[in-house]
Protein backbone atom coordinates (compact mmCIF):
# COMPACT_ATOMS: atom_id res chain seq x y z
CA UNK A 1 0.00 0.00 0.00
CA UNK A 2 3.09 2.09 0.39
CA UNK A 3 3.17 5.08 0.55
CA UNK A 4 -0.01 5.80 2.83
CA UNK A 5 -1.24 9.12 4.28
CA UNK A 6 -3.42 9.02 7.15
CA UNK A 7 -5.23 12.24 7.65
CA UNK A 8 -6.42 12.95 11.36
CA UNK A 9 -4.01 9.80 12.25
CA UNK A 10 -2.49 10.83 15.77
CA UNK A 11 -3.56 7.93 17.59
CA UNK A 12 -4.52 5.13 14.68
CA UNK A 13 -2.40 3.04 14.27
CA UNK A 14 -1.04 1.43 10.70
CA UNK A 15 1.50 -0.76 9.70
CA UNK A 16 3.12 0.42 6.73
CA UNK A 17 5.42 3.98 5.07
CA UNK A 18 2.91 5.96 6.90
CA UNK A 19 2.35 10.04 6.73
CA UNK A 20 -0.04 11.46 9.14
CA UNK A 21 -1.37 14.60 8.19
CA UNK A 22 -3.15 16.46 11.43
CA UNK A 23 -3.59 19.71 12.74
CA UNK A 24 -1.68 19.01 16.07
CA UNK A 25 0.92 15.78 15.74
CA UNK A 26 2.51 16.67 19.27
CA UNK A 27 0.70 13.31 20.81
CA UNK A 28 0.21 9.34 20.35
CA UNK A 29 3.23 9.40 18.33
CA UNK A 30 3.88 6.23 16.10
CA UNK A 31 8.23 6.05 16.03
CA UNK A 32 7.99 4.86 12.75
CA UNK A 33 5.20 7.25 11.12
CA UNK A 34 6.10 10.59 9.73
CA UNK A 35 4.05 13.32 10.33
CA UNK A 36 2.64 16.66 8.83
CA UNK A 37 1.14 19.76 10.20
CA UNK A 38 -2.04 21.14 8.86
CA UNK A 39 -5.75 22.05 8.60
CA UNK A 40 -8.59 20.26 7.02
CA UNK A 41 -9.82 24.00 6.28
CA UNK A 42 -6.63 25.09 4.20
CA UNK A 43 -6.28 23.74 0.27
CA UNK A 44 -3.03 24.77 0.39
CA UNK A 45 -1.84 22.98 3.35
CA UNK A 46 -3.70 19.49 2.05
CA UNK A 47 -2.07 20.34 -1.39
CA UNK A 48 1.30 20.87 0.27
CA UNK A 49 0.63 17.43 2.05
CA UNK A 50 -0.11 15.45 -1.04
CA UNK A 51 2.48 16.66 -3.04
CA UNK A 52 4.91 16.26 -0.57
CA UNK A 53 3.97 12.57 0.17
CA UNK A 54 2.31 11.53 -3.39
CA UNK A 55 0.38 8.47 -2.02
CA UNK A 56 -0.89 5.67 -3.28
CA UNK A 57 -3.34 4.81 -0.44
CA UNK A 58 -5.04 7.47 2.08
CA UNK A 59 -7.10 7.02 4.98
CA UNK A 60 -9.09 9.67 6.01
CA UNK A 61 -9.94 9.32 9.77
CA UNK A 62 -10.07 12.91 10.68
CA UNK A 63 -13.16 14.22 12.32
CA UNK A 64 -13.68 17.01 15.32
CA UNK A 65 -14.89 15.45 18.63
CA UNK A 66 -18.93 15.03 18.34
CA UNK A 67 -19.91 17.25 22.10
CA UNK A 68 -18.07 19.77 23.96
CA UNK A 69 -17.39 22.28 21.75
CA UNK A 70 -18.87 26.07 20.79
CA UNK A 71 -18.92 26.78 17.22
CA UNK A 72 -19.91 23.39 16.68
CA UNK A 73 -21.33 23.79 12.83
CA UNK A 74 -18.44 25.54 11.59
CA UNK A 75 -16.54 22.72 13.14
CA UNK A 76 -18.20 20.28 11.81
CA UNK A 77 -18.16 21.52 8.55
CA UNK A 78 -14.89 20.72 8.22
CA UNK A 79 -16.29 16.84 7.64
CA UNK A 80 -17.24 18.25 4.33
CA UNK A 81 -15.37 21.00 3.27
CA UNK A 82 -11.84 19.28 4.13
CA UNK A 83 -12.89 16.01 2.39
CA UNK A 84 -13.98 18.26 -0.72
CA UNK A 85 -10.47 20.32 -0.67
CA UNK A 86 -8.71 16.73 -0.40
CA UNK A 87 -10.73 15.43 -3.63
CA UNK A 88 -9.92 18.30 -5.12
CA UNK A 89 -6.49 17.87 -4.11
CA UNK A 90 -6.39 14.39 -5.52
CA UNK A 91 -7.55 14.68 -9.01
CA UNK A 92 -4.65 17.17 -9.45
CA UNK A 93 -2.01 14.70 -7.91
CA UNK A 94 -3.07 11.72 -9.48
CA UNK A 95 -0.54 9.30 -7.65
CA UNK A 96 -3.69 8.43 -5.23
CA UNK A 97 -4.99 4.77 -6.27
CA UNK A 98 -7.84 4.22 -3.12
CA UNK A 99 -8.97 6.07 -0.77
CA UNK A 100 -10.78 4.93 2.49
CA UNK A 101 -13.52 7.22 4.55
CA UNK A 102 -13.93 7.20 8.53
CA UNK A 103 -17.59 7.68 8.41
CA UNK A 104 -19.91 6.47 11.13
CA UNK A 105 -22.43 3.74 11.30
CA UNK A 106 -24.91 6.54 12.54
CA UNK A 107 -24.76 7.59 9.03
CA UNK A 108 -28.33 5.72 8.32
CA UNK A 109 -29.78 7.10 11.85
CA UNK A 110 -31.64 10.22 12.66
CA UNK A 111 -29.93 9.87 16.13
CA UNK A 112 -33.30 9.70 18.16
CA UNK A 113 -35.33 6.15 17.66
CA UNK A 114 -34.01 3.11 18.33
CA UNK A 115 -32.13 1.12 15.62
CA UNK A 116 -31.85 -3.16 15.64
CA UNK A 117 -29.67 -4.57 13.17
CA UNK A 118 -29.28 -1.84 10.72
CA UNK A 119 -27.28 -2.84 7.68
CA UNK A 120 -25.78 -0.80 4.82
CA UNK A 121 -29.12 -1.06 2.84
CA UNK A 122 -30.73 1.96 4.59
CA UNK A 123 -30.28 5.10 3.51
CA UNK A 124 -28.26 8.35 4.46
CA UNK A 125 -29.72 10.49 6.62
CA UNK A 126 -29.81 14.07 6.27
CA UNK A 127 -31.16 17.29 7.81
CA UNK A 128 -34.05 17.92 8.79
CA UNK A 129 -34.66 13.96 9.30
CA UNK A 130 -31.09 14.03 11.01
CA UNK A 131 -31.25 15.65 14.37
CA UNK A 132 -27.17 15.77 15.41
CA UNK A 133 -25.15 18.35 12.54
CA UNK A 134 -22.11 16.46 13.22
CA UNK A 135 -23.30 13.02 11.74
CA UNK A 136 -25.45 15.27 8.63
CA UNK A 137 -21.73 16.22 7.91
CA UNK A 138 -20.05 12.78 7.95
CA UNK A 139 -22.90 11.65 5.90
CA UNK A 140 -22.39 14.54 3.29
CA UNK A 141 -18.78 13.79 3.20
CA UNK A 142 -19.40 10.22 2.88
CA UNK A 143 -21.37 10.67 -0.14
CA UNK A 144 -18.99 13.26 -1.63
CA UNK A 145 -16.16 10.37 -1.26
CA UNK A 146 -18.61 7.27 -2.85
CA UNK A 147 -19.66 9.32 -5.47
CA UNK A 148 -15.94 10.07 -6.79
CA UNK A 149 -15.53 7.06 -7.10
CA UNK A 150 -13.87 5.69 -10.33
CA UNK A 151 -12.94 9.42 -11.00
CA UNK A 152 -9.54 10.20 -11.99
CA UNK A 153 -8.18 6.72 -11.18
CA UNK A 154 -9.41 6.66 -7.84
CA UNK A 155 -11.37 4.24 -6.51
CA UNK A 156 -13.06 4.81 -2.97
CA UNK A 157 -14.76 2.83 0.10
CA UNK A 158 -16.28 4.10 3.54
CA UNK A 159 -15.91 2.53 6.50
CA UNK A 160 -18.47 3.02 9.23
CA UNK A 161 -17.41 2.64 12.86
CA UNK A 162 -19.80 1.87 15.45
CA UNK A 163 -18.91 3.55 19.24
CA UNK A 164 -15.24 3.07 19.07
CA UNK A 165 -13.17 2.20 22.31
CA UNK A 166 -9.67 1.17 23.11
CA UNK A 167 -5.80 1.90 23.50
CA UNK A 168 -5.11 5.69 22.65
CA UNK A 169 -9.49 6.24 22.72
CA UNK A 170 -9.60 9.76 23.86
CA UNK A 171 -13.61 10.05 24.30
CA UNK A 172 -15.18 6.67 25.60
CA UNK A 173 -12.80 4.79 27.59
CA UNK A 174 -11.34 7.96 29.24
CA UNK A 175 -14.98 9.13 30.06
CA UNK A 176 -16.42 6.00 31.48
CA UNK A 177 -13.36 5.40 33.69
CA UNK A 178 -13.21 8.73 34.84
CA UNK A 179 -16.80 8.64 36.09
CA UNK A 180 -16.08 5.57 37.39
CA UNK A 181 -13.75 6.78 39.76
CA UNK A 182 -15.68 9.31 41.23
CA UNK A 183 -18.18 7.14 42.13
CA UNK A 184 -20.70 7.57 39.43
CA UNK A 185 -20.24 3.78 38.04
CA UNK A 186 -22.83 2.72 40.23
CA UNK A 187 -25.86 4.80 38.60
CA UNK A 188 -28.17 3.79 35.56
CA UNK A 189 -30.20 5.49 33.58
CA UNK A 190 -33.37 3.34 32.57
CA UNK A 191 -34.38 -0.08 32.53
CA UNK A 192 -30.51 -1.02 31.57
CA UNK A 193 -31.88 -3.58 28.37
CA UNK A 194 -30.76 -1.31 25.84
CA UNK A 195 -28.42 -3.18 23.85
CA UNK A 196 -25.12 -1.02 21.67
CA UNK A 197 -22.96 -2.27 19.08
CA UNK A 198 -18.89 -1.11 20.10
CA UNK A 199 -16.16 -1.42 17.88
CA UNK A 200 -12.70 -2.45 19.37
CA UNK A 201 -10.34 0.17 17.83
CA UNK A 202 -8.11 -2.20 16.38
CA UNK A 203 -10.62 -4.07 14.39
CA UNK A 204 -11.47 -0.76 12.80
CA UNK A 205 -7.83 -0.12 11.71
CA UNK A 206 -7.69 -3.76 10.58
CA UNK A 207 -11.20 -3.30 8.79
CA UNK A 208 -9.58 0.02 6.83
CA UNK A 209 -6.37 -2.06 5.61
CA UNK A 210 -8.62 -4.80 4.37
CA UNK A 211 -10.28 -2.20 2.27
CA UNK A 212 -7.38 -0.76 0.92
CA UNK A 213 -6.18 -4.15 -0.58
CA UNK A 214 -9.21 -4.90 -1.60
CA UNK A 215 -9.00 -1.15 -3.81
CA UNK A 216 -5.86 -1.84 -4.68
CA UNK A 217 -6.95 -5.16 -6.35
CA UNK A 218 -9.82 -3.90 -8.15
CA UNK A 219 -7.65 -1.25 -9.14
CA UNK A 220 -5.45 -3.68 -11.38
CA UNK A 221 -8.26 -5.79 -12.35
CA UNK A 222 -8.82 -6.31 -16.11
CA UNK A 223 -12.22 -7.68 -15.25
CA UNK A 224 -15.62 -5.98 -13.95
CA UNK A 225 -15.84 -6.89 -10.73
CA UNK A 226 -19.19 -8.69 -10.05
CA UNK A 227 -21.57 -6.55 -7.97
CA UNK A 228 -22.12 -8.57 -5.35
CA UNK A 229 -18.58 -8.55 -4.37
CA UNK A 230 -17.13 -5.22 -5.00
CA UNK A 231 -15.52 -3.11 -2.81
CA UNK A 232 -15.21 0.36 -4.36
CA UNK A 233 -17.61 2.67 -4.23
CA UNK A 234 -19.32 0.89 -1.17
CA UNK A 235 -19.77 1.41 2.28
CA UNK A 236 -19.32 -0.83 5.15
CA UNK A 237 -20.45 -0.92 8.91
CA UNK A 238 -18.12 -2.17 11.23
CA UNK A 239 -18.66 -3.04 14.75
CA UNK A 240 -17.28 -6.15 17.02
CA UNK A 241 -20.25 -8.23 15.82
CA UNK A 242 -21.44 -8.64 19.77
CA UNK A 243 -23.70 -6.16 21.00
CA UNK A 244 -23.96 -5.62 24.77
CA UNK A 245 -25.76 -3.80 26.95
CA UNK A 246 -24.99 -0.22 27.59
CA UNK A 247 -24.70 0.22 31.10
CA UNK A 248 -23.05 -3.48 31.58
CA UNK A 249 -20.40 -2.10 29.27
CA UNK A 250 -19.46 1.06 31.37
CA UNK A 251 -19.46 -1.32 34.37
CA UNK A 252 -17.17 -3.76 32.79
CA UNK A 253 -14.71 -1.21 32.41
CA UNK A 254 -15.30 0.26 35.70
CA UNK A 255 -14.60 -3.00 37.17
CA UNK A 256 -11.07 -3.67 35.07
CA UNK A 257 -10.41 0.13 36.05
CA UNK A 258 -10.30 -1.54 40.08
CA UNK A 259 -14.13 -0.19 40.41
CA UNK A 260 -16.22 -2.74 40.31
CA UNK A 261 -20.36 -2.34 41.06
CA UNK A 262 -22.70 -5.39 41.94
CA UNK A 263 -25.78 -5.92 40.29
CA UNK A 264 -27.69 -5.26 43.46
CA UNK A 265 -25.92 -1.93 44.51
CA UNK A 266 -26.84 -0.23 40.74
CA UNK A 267 -29.14 2.77 41.42
CA UNK A 268 -31.43 3.20 38.50
CA UNK A 269 -32.95 6.64 37.28
CA UNK A 270 -35.84 6.88 35.27
CA UNK A 271 -34.80 8.36 32.17
CA UNK A 272 -37.61 11.29 32.08
CA UNK A 273 -36.33 12.25 36.02
CA UNK A 274 -32.77 12.18 34.27
CA UNK A 275 -33.88 14.61 31.45
CA UNK A 276 -35.15 17.03 33.48
CA UNK A 277 -32.20 16.97 35.91
CA UNK A 278 -29.79 17.82 33.24
CA UNK A 279 -32.21 20.45 31.75
CA UNK A 280 -31.62 22.24 34.88
CA UNK A 281 -28.08 22.08 35.34
CA UNK A 282 -27.13 23.00 31.99
CA UNK A 283 -29.23 26.18 33.04
CA UNK A 284 -27.99 27.07 36.19
CA UNK A 285 -24.24 26.37 34.68
CA UNK A 286 -24.67 28.81 31.97
CA UNK A 287 -26.91 31.41 34.15
CA UNK A 288 -24.05 31.42 36.84
CA UNK A 289 -21.27 31.92 34.22
CA UNK A 290 -23.16 34.56 32.20
CA UNK A 291 -23.16 32.29 29.34
CA UNK A 292 -19.65 31.29 29.53
CA UNK A 293 -19.53 27.95 30.36
CA UNK A 294 -21.07 25.01 28.93
CA UNK A 295 -22.69 22.02 31.11
CA UNK A 296 -20.42 18.35 30.83
CA UNK A 297 -23.71 16.68 30.00
CA UNK A 298 -26.40 17.87 28.01
CA UNK A 299 -30.10 17.45 27.43
CA UNK A 300 -28.81 15.57 23.97
CA UNK A 301 -26.43 13.22 25.03
CA UNK A 302 -29.17 11.65 26.98
CA UNK A 303 -31.24 9.90 24.48
CA UNK A 304 -27.51 8.04 24.16
CA UNK A 305 -27.62 6.55 27.33
CA UNK A 306 -30.87 4.76 26.76
CA UNK A 307 -31.04 4.23 23.02
CA UNK A 308 -30.61 1.10 21.58
CA UNK A 309 -28.08 1.00 18.15
CA UNK A 310 -27.53 -2.34 16.45
CA UNK A 311 -25.87 -3.59 13.34
CA UNK A 312 -25.21 -6.36 10.93
CA UNK A 313 -21.85 -6.82 9.87
CA UNK A 314 -22.40 -9.48 7.08
CA UNK A 315 -21.60 -7.03 4.27
CA UNK A 316 -18.27 -6.09 5.24
CA UNK A 317 -17.83 -10.47 6.32
CA UNK A 318 -18.60 -11.46 2.74
CA UNK A 319 -16.74 -8.94 0.51
CA UNK A 320 -13.72 -7.59 3.01
CA UNK A 321 -13.27 -10.94 4.87
CA UNK A 322 -13.89 -8.41 8.30
CA UNK A 323 -13.76 -10.38 11.34
CA UNK A 324 -13.38 -9.05 14.71
CA UNK A 325 -9.41 -9.46 15.87
CA UNK A 326 -10.16 -9.16 19.68
CA UNK A 327 -13.10 -9.70 22.00
CA UNK A 328 -15.19 -7.38 23.83
CA UNK A 329 -13.64 -8.25 27.05
CA UNK A 330 -10.44 -8.65 26.29
CA UNK A 331 -10.91 -4.81 24.08
CA UNK A 332 -12.41 -3.60 27.37
CA UNK A 333 -9.18 -4.84 29.42
CA UNK A 334 -6.57 -3.50 26.59
CA UNK A 335 -8.32 -0.13 26.80
CA UNK A 336 -8.66 0.50 30.07
CA UNK A 337 -4.91 -0.33 30.89
CA UNK A 338 -3.80 1.88 28.24
CA UNK A 339 -5.63 4.24 29.81
CA UNK A 340 -4.37 3.87 33.29
CA UNK A 341 -0.66 3.50 31.80
CA UNK A 342 -1.23 6.86 30.43
CA UNK A 343 -2.80 8.12 33.03
CA UNK A 344 -0.71 6.70 36.00
CA UNK A 345 -1.70 3.62 37.57
CA UNK A 346 -2.58 5.49 40.66
CA UNK A 347 -5.97 5.64 39.80
CA UNK A 348 -6.25 1.53 40.10
CA UNK A 349 -6.58 -0.13 43.14
CA UNK A 350 -6.04 -4.14 43.25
Amino acid sequence: MDPVLVIGGCGCQFVSDVTVFDINTSSNHIDSAKYIEGSLSSYQDIRSALQQVKPRVIFNTASPKMFGQRNLRERYAENIHGTRFFLDCIKEIEAVKALIYTSSSSVVHDNTTDLLNATENLPLCFEPQQKEYYTHTKAAAEQLVLTSNGSHGLLTAAVRAAMLFGERDLTTTPNIVENALRGRGKFQIGDGTNLVDFTYVGSTAYAHILAAKALLRESAATEPIPEDIRVNGEAFVITNDEPWPFWEFTRAMGAAAGFPVRKEDVWVVSVSLYYWVVVFLEWVIWGLSFGRREAGVKRGMVKYLTMTRTFGVGKAKRRLGYRPRVGMEEGIRRAVESYLEREGDGKKTM
